[in-house]
């Protein structure tokens, strides 16, 4: 890259940094005080109340604390226009409140009207400082918010473009949206059965294979390939096959009968991608049995056969071979995959996999040029390089 390219954006860069205010070196203040307190100072206010509802081991609310809360957009509109509150869920009121406003995961924020009453919801920790400003307009905007929403559907609204809302709603809050999505297709007629918006919610909200929209959605897949794509289709298909197994194996009544019988299923469904899918299931079962024979002998024919231009999963399956085994046929079957998914989509992580395989294959010198190459393609990404350069002494050794 040009450097004098890059100088007017480092001059601006310098010249904001010493700007009155820049740094960030506000907070939200959050009210400490009993949750009866903080009802009274919103009725007072006629303010809403922003609750986060965090746990002390919660990793993500931590990072939301150190690195949104304190962000100084996110903390002057917070400030301005909520009653800010946040009440550890597993500890004194915050007992009492988790239950009052079933929260079962953490961190959970709620935008509360005066009285209490839940207007908005969203579970997670939002990592753009856009998206505390959306969650700000959603909240003040009537008809918007999470509760308002549910109260639409239940009393039957099934306008598309409220159901996609809806269904973004229930997601950003991790609730289940299998049964309003199964009311939702059930009334409709094949031809909107198989519209751009059916196509939109199946895509990205449809994960149960027992659900109507599935089934339709595989009975006419070859419909829905010439009109959305195919490999949209195929991916779509790949993920919901490969969640139902293992959720299988990780059900807590597993049976290897039950995990064959949708295996079973899943083949007789008639889709191309069937065998890819299984496999994928089987390397699962071997994780889960503990069986890394039978793991690395399937994964030795299945990857080449139905990965060999995924150059994520090449990288992924080398590295793992990289950690289980010191077979020289196995090392040279991963290094294979290794150094293909380098030749395909280079990154930091592939030439240190392919790195670290030519080492312990005894191939010092080619293995100290991939790691160093991994040096440098990290640092023209402006990533960490300290585990690489660990690495490359550890070869110099």
């Amino acid at each position: 890259m040009n450097r004098n390219l890059l100088r007017p954006i480092l001059i601006v860069a310098f010249i904001l940094t010493i700007l009155p205010g820049w740094s960030q070196n506000r907070s939200i203040n959050f009210v400490d005080k009993p949750w009866n307190d903080i009802l009274t100072m919103a009725k007072s206010g006629k303010k809403m109340i922003f609750l986060d509802g965090y746990a002390s081991w919660c990793g993500p609310c931590k990072w939301m604390a150190a690195n949104m809360f304190t962000n100084d957009s996110i903390a002057d509109l917070y400030n301005r226009t909520f009653i800010c509150a946040h009440f550890d869920m597993e500890k004194g009121e915050g007992l009492t409140l988790a239950q009052l406003y079933q929260i079962k995961a953490y961190p959970t924020l709620l935008f509360l009207n005066p009285d209490g009453e839940m207007v908005h919801k969203r579970v997670g920790a939002p990592q753009k400082v856009s998206e505390y400003f959306e969650m700000e307009t959603i909240a003040q905007t009537p008809g918007e918010g999470f509760s308002a929403c549910v109260k639409k559907f239940n009393e039957g609204d099934r306008d598309p473009a409220f159901i996609k809302k809806y269904m973004q709603r229930l997601q950003e809050a991790y609730m289940p949206a299998d049964e309003p999505l199964n009311q939702y297709f059930s009334g409709l007629s094949e031809n909107e059965m198989s519209s751009r918006t059916s196509w939109d919610l199946i895509f990205r909200y449809v994960t149960d294979i027992d659900s109507k929209a599935f089934n339709w959605f595989v009975t006419h897949r070859e419909d829905f390939a010439r009109l959305y794509t195919r490999d949209s289709v195929f991916a779509k298909l790949d993920n919901v096959y490969i969640q139902a197994l293992t959720g299988k194996l990780r059900n807590r009544n597993f049976t290897e009968q039950d995990y064959e019988a949708l295996k079973k299923r899943i083949r007789e469904s008639g889709y191309p991608g069937a065998e890819k899918v299984i496999f994928t299931g089987d390397l699962n079962l071997f994780q889960m049995k503990g069986d890394i024979g039978g793991f690395l002998r399937a994964a030795s024919v299945g990857i080449d056969t139905w990965y060999a231009d995924d150059p994520a999963m090449l990288e992924r399956m080398a590295a793992t071979f990289l950690h289980v085994t010191s077979e020289k046929d196995q090392l040279e079957k991963a290094a294979g995959w290794a150094k293909k998914s380098v030749g395909m989509a280079p990154s930091p992580s592939n030439h240190d996999v392919y790195a670290q395989l030519l080492f312990k294959m005894g191939n010092r010198k080619e293995a100290e040029k991939f790691e160093q190459m991994a040096i440098d393609l990290a640092r023209q990404s402006n990533l960490p390089t300290k585990d690489y350069e660990a690495t490359l002494q550890r070869f110099r050794q």
